[in-house]
C-alpha cells in the first residue's frame, strides 16, 4: 500500500540496523503535493504516504478509466526475490519473514519461504512494469529453470531484477478509491516502487536503494489535457535511531542527504549489543527530470538528452512537540504540507505562503533547515531549537509539471554507517 519501514504485524518501527539490532527508522514514504488542473477543487492537493495510508494496494487499468485492480486479487501483492534462493541457508530470512527468532525457524519455515521465492520468481510481474533482464530482447518476461528446479540467471535466460542486486522487492499502489489522508480528491497516480539491495562487504552492503515510478493516468473524469504543475515529489520519514527521544537530524545538501543521528554517545536500544548509536540517511541519487537545454539526465535507467536531474531542492524537520509539529490530517494539512514540500514553514498557513526560515547562524533565509555539520560542531545543526527527541524528515524536490500519461521517477537510498563514537 506504499508505506514503508514500518512492521506491519505490530505498527512500530520496521528497518533495523545493522542487521540484527535495534531499530533505526520507524517509518517512511513518498509524498507528492502540485496544482492539479483537472476541473476539481481543490487545486492544490496533496497525497501519498506518511503514517497514514493515502494510496492502496494495485495497478490502475489504463488512462483516464478510474479503473484499477481488486486489492484482494491474488496478483496484487508485494512480490521479492533473490538470486540464490534456490540453494543459499534462508534460515536468517526465514525469521526475519516470519518475524520469529532464528532458533524458532522449522525446516517448514525454510521450504515455505523458497517455495514463494520460487513463485515470486515465475509469476515477477514484467507485464505491470517490474524490471527485468531480457535475454533475447523480445520484452517479455520468460524465466527459465534447470533440471533441479533451479533458476537459470541472465544472460543465459530471462531474470528478475535490477542493476545487478542480489535481491530486489517490487509492488504497485495508487491514489484512486477515496481522498488522501489530507481530504485532497484523487488524482489518479500510479506508484511503481522497486527495491533493490546488495550481499556484499563494505559500504554497498550498507544501502538499500528505492526507486519510485509515479505515472499521471487521472480519473474516470478527468479531462484529456489535465496536468499537475508546481509539483513536488518528497521522500518523508520518520526516524527512530534506536531510543526515538535523543535523535538529531540534519541535511547534507551537496550530497542531496538527510540524517538521523543520536545526540549523545549511549543510546539505550542499540547498548544491549554493544555497538555504539549508528547513523541513518537518505539520499536523493536520482531526482525528477526538467527540460534543460544541452543537458543530459537519468531516467528509467537511460541517459535522456534535453533534460536534467532535479536535485534536493529543500529539507526541513520536524518534531513532536517542538518548533514545528505534526500537520493535521485534514484539508489545511495540505496547505501545510504543500508550503512544506517547498521549503517553507508549515505555519502560519496561506495564502500567503509564508516567509522563508531565518538560518540562526548566518541570518539568511534558507529553505535547507540544519545544513551545519555535526562533526565539527559548525553551522546550524539540530538541538538550536528543539531538545532531543523524536524528529520526522522531509527530502524535497521540484518544481516540475506532469500532464497525463507522464512519467517520473527518483531514486533513493537509504544508507547506514557505524563509527567509533
Amino acid at each position: 500500500n506504499g508505506e514503508m519501514e514500518r512492521d506491519p504485524a505490530t505498527t512500530n518501527a520496521g528497518l533495523t540496523y545493522p542487521r540484527g539490532t535495534a531499530t533505526a527508522v520507524y517509518c517512511s514514504g513518498l509524498i507528492w503535493g502540485g496544482k492539479v488542473n483537472d476541473g476539481m477543487s481543490p487545486n492544490i492537493r496533496v497525497g501519498g504516504n506518511d503514517y497514514n495510508r493515502g494510496t492502496r494496494p494495485g495497478k490502475i487499468l489504463g488512462i483516464r478509466t478510474g479503473a484499477y485492480e481488486d486489492a484482494n486479487d491474488p496478483n496484487v501483492r508485494i512480490w521479492r526475490i533473490r538470486r540464490d534462493y534456490a540453494t543459499t541457508d534462508l534460515t536468517l530470512d526465514a525469521a526475519e519473514f516470519f518475524m520469529k527468532s532464528v532458533s524458532q525457524v522449522t525446516s517448514a519455515d525454510i521450504a515455505n519461504l523458497r517455495a514463494q521465492y520460487k513463485t515470486d520468481w515465475q509469476e515477477w510481474p514484467a507485464t505491470k512494469g517490474a524490471p527485468f533482464y531480457d535475454s533475447n530482447n523480445d520484452g517479455i518476461y520468460s524465466p527459465q529453470f534447470d533440471g533441479i528446479g533451479n533458476p537459470k540467471l541472465y544472460p543465459q535466460a530471462d531474470e528478475p531484477g535490477i542493476a545487478n542486486a542480489d535481491q530486489v522487492i517490487w509492488f504497485v499502489c495508487h491514489d484512486l478509491s477515496g481522498s488522501s489522508q489530507w481530504a485532497s480528491p484523487q488524482i489518479g497516480l500510479e506508484q511503481q516502487t522497486t527495491i533493490w539491495a546488495y550481499n556484499r562487504e563494505g559500504a554497498l552492503g550498507n544501502v538499500a536503494f528505492k526507486k519510485f515510478k509515479l505515472i499521471y493516468k487521472g480519473t474516470a473524469t478527468t479531462p484529456a489535457n489535465a496536468t499537475i504543475t508546481d509539483m513536488y515529489l518528497c521522500h518523508w520519514s520518520d526516524p527512530d535511531l534506536g531510543d526515538a527521544g535523543d535523535d538529531y537530524v540534519g541535511c547534507d545538501t551537496l550530497l542531496s542527504m538527510g540524517f538521523v543521528y543520536n545526540s549523545k554517545s549511549v543510546d539505550k536500544s542499540y547498548k544491549p549489543f554493544g555497538i555504539v548509536p549508528p547513523a541513518m540517511g537518505y539520499d536523493f541519487l536520482q531526482g525528477p527530470i526538467v527540460p534543460s537545454a544541452g543537458g543530459s539526465a537519468v531516467f528509467d535507467g537511460k541517459i535522456r538528452a534535453g533534460y536534467k536531474n532535479l536535485p534536493m531542492t529543500s529539507f526541513i524537520y520536524f518534531a513532536a512537540g517542538g518548533r514545528y509539529s505534526d500537520p493535521p490530517h485534514a484539508a489545511n494539512g495540505a496547505i501545510q504540507w504543500y508550503q512544506m514540500l517547498r521549503g517553507l514553514p508549515p505555519t502560519p498557513q496561506g495564502p500567503p505562503d509564508p516567509p522563508m526560515e531565518i538560518d540562526p547562524i548566518t541570518g539568511k533565509p534558507t529553505v535547507f533547515w540544519l545544513p551545519g555539520d555535526p562533526v565539527t560542531r559548525t553551522g546550524w545543526i539540530d538541538g538550536f531549537w528543539d531538545t532531543p527527541g523524536d524528529r520526522r524528515m522531509m527530502q524535497n524536490s521540484g518544481p516540475f509539471t506532469m500532464a497525463i500519461g507522464d512519467t517520473q521517477e527518483v531514486v533513493v537510498g537509504v544508507v547506514g554507517g557505524v563509527g567509533d563514537d
